[in-house]
């Protein structure tokens, strides 16, 4: 199925179940059951406000692990991923920081979400916690030998929190993200919750073919222009009780949101 064939809308907003801190990370509170509740509560406030779509992704596990999770982690993700996605019908993907490609297909493939957001599918880049190597060739053998034909890959191009090992244009990576397979291409600002700049999101629709999503910094305050360029966005702060990314969903917050997004449609 294409990217549009997967939304009831022409240019969706996908919302995040940002997950409590997991096991055998520096921040676990020690309750499996946290998690699951502040998963289920978040998810059901974002469908409430009339999302399009959901992605689950371990944000609370910082200072995040190059490469795959744990069992335990792998095992709870999966869990909560299948119960959001019996909560509604409308798509769901999967996220596992930091580019865990290989833990992202298995859970899209096993809890038959829709897609998956990867981070380093083309860019060679430097993170916090070091060297990121580019994942398209692996996770697209990976997907093919899996018979996961349609789980999407949802393909950041220059992600946030990264610098390239090799400075090239943004419309470069997101032509060779395009070659690499991707099914949709995702620009962000700096850092979660940063702006993403309308200027890099009008160039890269210049050269790709593919649906190209904002993934950082839309707001109530610019969702019309965000979407009069972009074909989707990504959200996660600005529905958060008091903007802030580390709080529970706040079903007023995301129904206002949603609210401006449908005017600005």
């Amino acid at each position: 199925m294409s990217f549009n064939g997967l939304f009831s809308v022409e240019r969706p907003i996908i919302g995040m179940v940002h997950l409590l801190p997991l096991p055998e990370t520096p921040q676990f509170g020690g309750s499996v059951d946290a998690v699951y509740d502040c998963a289920s509560a978040d998810a059901a406030s974002l469908l409430q406000a009339g999302i399009d779509g959901l992605i689950v992704e371990n944000f609370g596990d910082e200072p995040y692990w190059i490469g795959e999770p744990t069992p335990s982690q792998l095992a709870l993700m999966a869990a909560i991923t299948r119960d959001v996605g019996r909560m509604s019908s409308v798509p769901v993907g999967v996220n596992v920081q930091f580019n865990a490609w290989q833990a992202e297909m298995a859970l899209a493939y096993a809890c038959r979400a829709q897609f998956v957001r990867v981070e380093v599918f083309v860019d060679r880049v430097i993170s916090a916690q070091g060297l990121v190597e580019p994942c398209s060739a692996q996770i697209t053998r990976y997907k093919r030998a899996l018979g996961a034909h349609d789980v999407q890959l949802w393909a950041d191009v220059q992600t946030k929190y990264t610098t390239s090992i090799v400075p090239q244009p943004i419309t470069v990576s997101a032509q060779a993200a395009q070659n690499a397979g991707a099914d949709a291409i995702i620009v962000t600002g700096a850092a979660t919750g940063s702006a993403t700049p309308l200027e890099d999101v009008a160039a890269v629709k210049e050269v790709a073919r593919l649906p190209v999503l904002v993934g950082s910094g839309t707001t109530v305050n610019n969702v019309a222009d965000v979407l009069r360029l972009a074909d989707g966005a990504i959200v996660g702060s600005a529905l958060k009780t008091g903007g802030s990314a580390a709080n529970p969903v706040s079903a007023e917050r995301a129904a206002a949101f949603m609210a401006a997004a449908r005017r600005g449609l």
